[in-house]
Formats: C-alpha cells, structure tokens, sequence
C-alpha cells in the first residue's frame, strides 16, 4: 500500500482508496488500536466492551455502509483539558 501511495495506482491514476480503509482486516485492526488505547464512549455513549459485545456484527454492519457509501459519521464529543493558568 505504501508502494501504491508514492507511484499512484494502475498508471499512476487515483482511484478510491475506501476499499483498503473497509476491508475488514483494517477495521479489526482500528478497533484494536482504540481498544489499546482505552478509547472513551462517543456521543453515543457506547463503551468499548459494548461495541466489543458484539464486534463481528458491528464490524460488518461498519463495512457495508462504509462500502456502500451510506456511513455517516456521529457528531464529536468535545472533551475539555484543563491547562494550567497562564500569566
């Protein structure tokens, strides 16, 4: 894939890469990594051992909307970090 990233794809035209980011190898992969990472519940409030629960069917369900472009992404959690005060 890295390959196809600097040399482009058959002759060096783009075509869509959503098929590498649905495939279920990298979906499985991107869960690991929020798993790994102890990802917090989104705006939907599921929890990672509740998509965990179910994981092949969520990982299906993911990749068909994402295949048949009908995904559509929940609105982001905003999180506040406290800082330190400035002066």
């Amino acid at each position: 894939m890295l390959t196809a990233l600097e040399t482009g794809v058959k002759g060096g035209k783009w075509f869509s890469l959503m098929d590498k980011v649905y495939s279920a190898r990298n979906l499985r992969s991107a869960f690991a990594k929020v798993k790994a990472n102890r990802g917090s519940a989104g705006v939907d409030h599921q929890t990672i051992e509740m998509y965990a629960s179910r994981l092949d069917d969520n990982l299906v369900r993911l990749e068909r909307s994402l295949r048949d472009s009908r995904y559509q992404p929940q609105a982001i959690r905003r999180v506040y970090i406290p800082k330190p005060a400035t002066r």
